[in-house]
């Protein structure tokens, strides 16, 4: 809501006192914040108020926990029933901390003491609340989006690879010769399309915080290896130097060589200079393992240190697989490890932190 925008509230407040001091309290807040007041529609029950949310959109509901209907979270929870998309403000006379946070893990946006209210407070809850609850919808839409995704990759995709693969595998059977070796790499292709698709899947249930992976014992110095002889063959002038044990367990799945070979491919996009260095190496200690990435590149925006690894930061120069470092930030905090990044005098320094095995 931008501050030219009108507010519309709904308080929902049976004490008549109480009710004219919260409107007085709005307009104070209106004036710090907004253009002004389109409406505050005042109803002292849970029944007018749910009528009132069917016959018109508010910016935000401020609802007594007490009223004559019920009381409590009760209340709350009957207000949630009927507006999915509003943000709700609880206000109660009671500073009661654990009704506080059991309110908004509910679904509350804020909670207010009314003997606390004063204009300076409203107008820092009603932005929040109102900014949160665009965000939730936001995400909300996000994971709507990944859902499909994942239902178009479970059902059509694979479905449709697995019958191109059993056709081919058929003609491989019957086939001699060139044509034979054409039906053959088209076996091998199906194979690695719904290999990666699986995986694909498994990153979106990932973002989208539904994915529980099944650890398991993986030897990080192999992966390293083989992802590091992998990224040298995208750019010739790029040298990986490793600094590798021979085996180094760490808890992960069948995606660790995803996460690392993400986060080689975004040092080199992002290496400079006519003849690139990545440094790779892997200290290993009693309870957890560190595997460090550095390139020659410009380094890292320190504004950015932070929230690259975050929902929706995409960067088009990013290779691997082309899941990001928000997949390797997941990926990292599912197997109960870390990411971090920083630069040192060379460059960018990545550092991914997993449990020891």
């Amino acid at each position: 809501m931008a501050a030219t925008d009108e507010l519309h509230v709904l308080l929902v407040e049976d004490n008549p006192g109480d009710a004219k001091l919260f409107r007085h309290y709005v307009q104070q807040a209106t004036a710090e914040g907004f253009a002004g007041v389109g409406t505050v529609v005042h109803d002292d029950s849970l029944t007018d108020a749910q009528a009132s949310l069917a016959d018109r959109q508010f910016d935000v509901v401020f609802l007594d926990l007490g009223l004559p209907e019920s009381s409590g979270l009760e209340t709350l929870h009957r207000m949630l029933d009927h507006t999915a998309d509003t943000p709700i403000v609880v206000l109660t006379g009671l500073d009661d901390h654990e009704i506080a946070v059991e309110a908004i893990q509910t679904g509350a946006q804020d909670y207010l003491v009314k003997g606390d209210i004063d204009g300076g407070t409203l107008t820092r809850s009603l932005r929040y609340a109102i900014e949160r609850a665009k965000h939730e919808r936001k995400l909300q839409r996000q994971t709507e989006r990944m859902e499909f995704f994942n239902s178009i990759l479970r059902h059509d995709m694979l479905n449709g690879m697995s019958v191109i693969r059993a056709r081919a595998e058929m003609l491989d059977e019957r086939l001699d010769g060139e044509n034979g070796e054409y039906a053959e790499t088209i076996v091998r292709w199906s194979d690695d399309i719904i290999d990666l698709t699986r995986k694909v899947r498994r990153v979106l249930d990932t973002i989208a915080e539904e994915y529980d992976p099944e650890l398991t014992v993986e030897d990080l110095s192999a992966v390293v290896a083989s992802e590091a002889e992998r990224v040298s063959l995208m750019d010739d002038s790029v040298t990986v130097e490793t600094d590798l044990q021979d085996t180094v367990r760490v808890r992960a799945d069948d995606l660790l060589s995803e996460v690392v070979g993400n986060v080689l491919s975004n040092a080199i996009d992002h290496s400079d200079g006519a003849e690139h260095l990545i440094r790779v190496s892997v200290e290993e200690g009693p309870k957890w393992v560190t595997l460090t990435i550095a390139d020659d590149g410009p380094g890292i925006d320190v504004e950015d240190a932070d929230r690259i690894f975050g929902r929706g930061v995409t960067d088009d120069t990013t290779a691997g697989s082309g899941f990001g470092l928000y997949f390797v930030a997941s990926m990292l905090e599912a197997y109960g490890g870390d990411v971090d990044a920083y630069n040192d005098e060379r460059g960018a320094v990545f550092e991914l932190t997993f449990p020891a095995a």
